[in-house]
């Protein structure tokens, strides 16, 4: 997908993007569209846009940007979440929210999960295997 594809996708417009990455809204506008050649722009534009819209450099320089889903969370752990207890199950659903809003939180919340499913474990209510997953899909460090 395209720049210009990517924000339609996202509901963004490039003066949006110039004003989170800190580009020039005519330098962002030149490469959105497609008139300024990437090889062309410097790496420091390109890197504040892809950190702006949480991609890969090389995906940006590409023209191959992947929509990510998530921005904290191992999505490709995935865990059957309604044999949990209901506490443990209502914390992830939080954590959700965390990592939909991109929130810095995410990493403390994830953390008193972990020690909340580590009382679990102890107590029998989840396996070791559940545990394990549960710490993978996430993750307390940046």
């Amino acid at each position: 997908m395209t720049l210009q594809e990517y924000l339609k996708s996202n509901n963004a417009s490039v003066y949006a993007l110039s004003k989170a990455s800190g580009v020039p809204y005519s330098t962002t506008l030149s490469i959105c569209n497609g008139s300024a050649d990437m090889e062309e722009c410097r790496l420091s534009t390109l890197r504040a846009l892809a950190r702006a819209l949480n991609i890969d450099l090389m995906d940006l320089i590409d023209g191959k940007i992947v929509s990510k889903k998530h921005r904290f969370i191992n999505a490709s752990v995935m865990i059957d979440t309604s044999s949990l207890p209901v506490e443990l199950r209502n914390f992830i659903g939080e954590l959700e929210e965390y990592d939909k809003d991109a929130d810095p939180a995410f990493y403390a919340a994830a953390d008193t999960m972990l020690i909340m499913a580590d009382r679990c474990l102890k107590s029998g209510a989840i396996n070791s295997k559940t545990y394990i997953k549960l710490a993978s899909r996430y993750p307390i460090g940046e």
